[in-house]
């Protein structure tokens, strides 16, 4: 009998290593005692760049908006009213299905970034604009993503005026600049990763796939809710942060390979991302991508799977920049 309980015993103390294991696992949100906002006022952090979108309009010498070509992937991406726009003191980009778009029937979405070199970045550089590029600091957005399948959206980080994440990027070393994802919401189509972001790098270009991602953390109710999703960058490191609580850090090290951080300024992006690709004549498929010359499904879904009638908004409160 006294074998049979210790036996019973055991088998619940097996059940709840792995069901703790499960849950670790499906969270991997790492508890820190320390905020961020704790590190930032001990540290003498300044705010030196924000936009809490209150006003009527865009501003224009902060942002640039829009995309240099009318497509991307599977989606349009224009600067227009009903695309991109301010309201209730948020910035929202909203994509949509449109059947008499001006480039024709398909997805339409937007773009925002604050790259000050007028020869690089995706979109086009307006009259008086300033724009922001920083090099370390802590870098802040607080936002709601879209509910949706097979489009995204992100918060990033890229280099503004370096050969880093180029065709003449130094290879071997990510210190001429990394792509920094300091947010993205591409889960949505999954069953038991809803409410789940991603912190992920990407260093020397992406031909080489020198890339480094966080587990899966889990958002509470991230598609209807305000969270804070950010980044405390120096010469050393990246630690991220979801709601103030550090979530992942990285000295971006790939199989053992040190990439090295990024030692160059880099803009902001807010952006979405529609699943697909452009053939050669021209013709969208999406849902679709070319992996080693064969057609697959997107790995984040297929955007056509939403309702065409809706439309989906990212919706973005504000943007902060600390630096010492």
């Amino acid at each position: 009998m006294k074998k049979k309980i210790k036996q019973v015993i055991k088998t619940i103390t097996l059940i709840t290593c792995f069901l703790s294991f499960v849950g670790c696992s499906m969270n991997n949100t790492i508890s820190k005692t320390e905020s961020i906002k704790d590190i930032l006022n001990k540290e003498n952090y300044n705010l030196v760049f924000s936009d809490n979108f209150d006003g009527e309009k865009i501003d224009r010498t902060k942002w640039r908006v829009g995309y240099k070509t009318p497509d991307r992937r599977a989606g349009y991406y224009e600067d227009s009213e009903d695309t991109v726009f301010l309201k209730d003191g948020n910035l929202v980009i909203r994509t949509s299905y449109k059947k008499n778009g001006q480039y024709g029937e398909g997805w339409y979405t937007s773009w925002v970034e604050s790259c000050t070199d007028k020869n690089k970045g995706h979109t086009q550089t307006p009259e008086n604009f300033k724009g922001f590029a920083g090099k370390y600091g802590y870098y802040e957005i607080r936002c709601k993503v879209p509910k949706t399948k097979g489009i995204w959206s992100a918060f990033w980080l890229m280099p503004n005026e370096n050969v880093g994440m180029t065709k003449d990027d130094i290879i071997g070393t990510g210190a001429d600049g990394v792509e920094i994802d300091v947010m993205e919401s591409p889960w949505y189509f999954k069953t038991f990763n809803k409410n789940t972001n991603q912190h992920v790098l990407h260093g020397d270009g992406y031909k080489l796939n020198k890339t480094e991602s966080s587990p899966l953390l889990k958002v509470p109710n991230m598609y209807d809710e305000f969270h804070t999703y950010g980044v405390l960058w120096d010469e050393n490191e990246y630690v991220f942060y979801i709601d103030g609580k550090e979530t992942w850090r990285t000295k971006h090290t790939v199989d053992g390979e040190e990439l090295g951080v990024s030692q160059v300024e880099e803009y902001l992006l807010m952006t979405v991302e529609v699943a697909g690709f452009k053939d050669d004549d021209g013709n969208f498929h999406v849902g679709k991508e070319l992996v080693d010359g064969k057609e697959k499904n997107y790995w984040c879904g297929n955007p056509n799977d939403n309702d065409k009638t809706k439309s989906y908004d990212f919706i973005v409160d504000y943007v902060k920049v600390y630096q010492k």
